[in-house]
């Protein structure tokens, strides 16, 4: 597959069609947030803050002089022979400066430079410098580069003879219906001092691993490491698990390295991206979320980061307040799958158990007033559903005079005022609301790649 920016297809495109950056703020699948009736959901944090390389550890040192070349008496006659050795060094958190501020507004503000090179989002510049954030399609992380220019000599370095600073930013994403994802990397040197001022180029190259193949690698462009030159690479890979009901993990790698006259390259630097899923494994959803049961044809291959929970969206003044309403009442009692800390639902794929599920929250005896149908929390396409759910609970409903959406009649002796973790709620609602926020909850399985077992959760929105 290929990248789509501008209107120009990458290099390396392939008649699969193209790569095109996911919607961060709208959706398809979830009508409430295409309209803008429910705010997006927030990119989260992801993995730990942690320094990269041991590049100018003592024994890394040591190791480098050990293939430098001597240096004369440029550096004065009693460094004769010694070797002059470069070590870099990437961690997240780096250290603040105006300069490093300077340079993070420059680039936030500056969009692409490169043909095919994508403008990261702004909340990946608000998370600077602590870690991978991300969404279930786009990833990012801003990291603080250090290059140190050492004089060794004698077994220790005896003489610092220059350092330079850069911005390393990542910016990966995919689409969750095609096989496809790629990685964008930028360095830029924002500071040096000395010998850091020096001529100099980074290098680099991507490497795909696990069940992926590498469409592109474009390497650093143009290598120039100077002060303000954005050195821009992208790599695009396909999954090769995109037959019919096939899952599979990869792992994105960018090495690169620095080399200033004089010196031997730096150590590599290595960026690890989080962990890409790809899977052609989603087929009729066959929700069942409501009363009728509604399903949507098979989605394709598609691809998502896998450690970022996915979160349906639902409004109460969206296209299916009722719903939402009941929804939010039934986590509210206390059963679980609530945004952004509430026990996780887990999708269910079982055609058997999502049936079961959907009797036994709402019998087919029950009589439907008119206009609405039965409607069931947890879904019926859950684990946590009223028949799979383990530890079993019993059955709740809400009443009068506060719920004048929730139409039960008293005669099915389904209490009310029930709390706590278990069980499921009961309520018959407007059914419109229930038939199309069910379609919405299968679409979202969709576009969130939610397989059968993923954990998820559900936001409640005014």
């Amino acid at each position: 597959m290929a990248l789509l920016c501008g209107g120009l297809v990458a290099p390396g495109a392939s008649a699969g069609g193209p790569l095109v950056r996911p919607a961060q703020v709208t959706s398809s699948a979830v009508l409430d947030e295409a309209e803008g009736r429910a705010t997006p959901v927030p990119p989260v944090r992801l993995g730990g803050v942690a320094t990269r390389s041991e590049g100018c550890s003592p024994a890394a040192l040591a190791a480098a002089a050990e293939s430098a070349e001597p240096v004369g008496a440029e550096y004065g006659a009693e460094h004769v022979g010694a070797k002059a050795v470069s070590c870099a060094v990437v961690t997240e958190r780096g250290t603040p400066s105006a300069a490093r501020d300077g340079a993070l507004a420059s680039a936030r503000a500056a969009g692409p430079t490169a043909r095919d090179y994508l403008e990261p989002p702004d909340w990946c510049f608000d998370h600077a410098f602590d870690g991978w954030w991300g969404t279930r399609t786009e990833m990012c992380s801003i990291a603080d580069g250090l290059v140190n220019l050492w004089l060794y000599q004698n077994g220790v370095p005896v003489r610092l003879l220059g350092q330079a600073q850069w911005l390393e930013i990542n910016f990966a994403y995919t689409s969750a219906d095609l096989d496809t994802w790629a990685h964008q990397i930028r360095v830029e040197k924002y500071w040096g001092t000395a010998a850091g001022n020096g001529a100099a180029t980074v290098s680099g190259f991507s490497t795909c691993g696990g069940e992926c193949k590498q469409d592109t690698d474009t390497g650093l462009r143009p290598g120039n490491f100077a002060t303000d030159v954005a050195n821009d690479g992208e790599a695009y890979n396909t999954s090769t698990s995109s037959e019919l009901g096939e899952v599979g993990l990869a792992e994105g790698q960018w090495e690169y390295w620095l080399t200033y006259a004089g010196f031997p390259p730096t150590n590599s630097l290595y960026v690890d991206l989080p962990t890409v899923r790809c899977d052609n494994a989603i087929g009729d959803n066959e929700n069942n979320s409501g009363d009728p049961a509604f399903a949507v044809a098979a989605a394709g291959a598609g691809c998502v980061f896998l450690g970022i929970l996915p979160v349906m969206v639902y409004s109460k003044t969206g296209f299916y307040p009722t719903l939402a309403t009941h929804i939010e009442a039934a986590q509210q009692s206390g059963l679980p799958g609530a945004y952004p800390n509430g026990a996780v639902l887990n999708r269910i794929t079982n055609a058997t158990d999502k049936a079961s599920n959907g009797r036994t929250a709402c019998p087919a005896g029950w009589a439907r007033p008119q206009g609405r149908s039965c409607d069931e929390y947890p879904f019926r396409s859950t684990k946590q559903g009223a028949s799979t759910q383990t530890p079993k609970g019993t059955a709740r409903t809400f009443a009068p005079p506060n719920t004048a959406w929730c139409h039960m009649d008293t005669a099915w002796g389904v209490p009310t005022g029930v709390t706590g973790p278990t069980g499921w709620s009961s309520c018959m609602i407007d059914a419109t609301d229930n038939r199309n926020g069910g379609a919405a909850l299968g679409a979202f399985y969709s576009s969130k790649r939610v397989l059968d077992g993923d954990p998820y959760l559900v936001w409640i929105q005014p």
